[in-house]
C-alpha cells in the first residue's frame, strides 16, 4: 500500500523549514532521520516478531490480507497520522504506533516470501509455513534489508546534495501508483493475477518507489515546518517499507 506524501504540512503553521536558517534546516533533518531510524527499528522488530509466529502471522494476514482489511488499515493509518501530525509528544507516539502497524502487515509478507523461496508445498498446492521458515530464510532476509538500506541511503544522499529539482516527478509517480494499485485490485478478482505473482510486478514497485524516495526526500525539506519532523519520518518510512517488501519478493523469485 501507499500513503506517502499524504501528510501535508498544515497551511496554518509558519513557513516550511526550507525558509529557515541553514542551522535550523540541518537540525530539522537530524530530527527527521533520528525519528526515522527509531521507527525503522520498531517496524523491523514488529515484523520479525510476527514472522516468527505462524499463528500470529496467519491472524494478521486474515485481518489485513483482503481488500476490506487493506482499506481498514489505510483509513486507520491516515487517521492516526492526521490526528497526531503536529502535536508533540502525540506525533512521536503516533509515529511509533504507525511503525507497529506497518510491521504487522510486513510480517506475513516476509513469512510468505520465505516459504515460497524454500519451495515447501503441501499436497493441495498450498505453501507450508513452519516455525523454521524464518530461520531458514535468514540470509535472504538480510540481503533484502541490506539492499533496501543501500538503495534508500544512496537515493537520499543524492536527493539532498543534487541541485536537480525532483518536484516534476509528482504527477508521474502518483499516476504510476494508482495504475499499480488498480492492477492489484483487479488481481483480487482473477484479472492479471499472473502478472502480480511475477517478478515484473515487484520490479515496477521498486522503480516507482525509488522515484518516490527522491521526490519525498526533497519534499520533506521544502514543504514541512519544523514541528512536523515525525510526519516527515512517517512519509519516508512508508517508502522504505514498500521498497523492502518488493525487493524481498524480487530476491525470493530468483530460486
Amino acid at each position: 500500500m501507499r500513503t506517502t506524501s499524504a501528510i501535508p504540512a498544515p497551511s496554518g503553521y509558519a513557513v516550511p523549514v526550507a525558509q529557515d536558517a541553514p542551522e535550523a534546516r540541518l537540525a530539522f533533518l537530524r530530527k527527521v532521520y533520528a525519528l526515522l531510524t527509531g521507527s525503522v527499528v520498531i517496524w523491523g522488530a514488529t515484523a520479525l516478531v510476527v514472522a516468527s509466529n505462524v499463528e500470529l502471522a496467519s491472524r494478521m494476514l486474515g485481518l489485513f490480507g483482503g481488500f476490506l482489511g487493506l482499506l481498514l488499515f489505510m483509513l486507520l493509518a491516515f487517521g492516526l497520522l492526521k490526528v497526531t501530525a503536529n502535536r508533540f509528544p502525540l506525533n512521536v507516539i503516533g509515529l511509533g504506533l504507525f511503525a507497529v502497524l506497518e510491521g504487522l502487515i510486513t510480517g506475513p509478507v516476509i513469512l510468505g516470501v520465505l516459504a515460497q523461496n524454500q519451495g515447501t508445498i503441501a499436497p493441495d498446492g498450498s505453501l507450508v509455513v513452519t516455525a523454521g521458515t524464518l530461520a531458514a530464510g535468514r540470509t535472504l532476509l538480510l540481503q533484502a534489508f541490506g539492499l533496501t538500506g543501500a538503495v534508500f541511503g544512496g537515493l537520499t544522499a543524492y536527493a539532498l546534495t543534487t541541485k536537480r529539482d525532483f518536484s516534476f516527478l509528482r504527477g508521474a509517480l502518483w499516476a504510476g501508483f494508482f495504475v499499480l494499485f488498480g492492477i492489484g485490485i483487479l488481481a483480487m478478482f482473477g484479472i492479471g493475477e499472473d502478472f502480480v505473482m511475477g517478478w515484473g510486478w515487484s520490479a515496477a514497485w521498486v522503480l516507482l518507489f525509488c522515484g518516490f524516495i527522491l521526490y519525498d526526500t526533497q519534499n520533506v525539506m521544502r514543504r514541512y515546518p519544523a514541528n512536523m519532523a515525525a510526519a516527515a519520518a512517517a512519509t519516508l518510512l512508508i517508502d522504505i517499507v514498500i521498497l523492502f517488501m518488493h525487493i524481498l519478493r524480487l530476491l525470493g523469485n530468483r530460486r
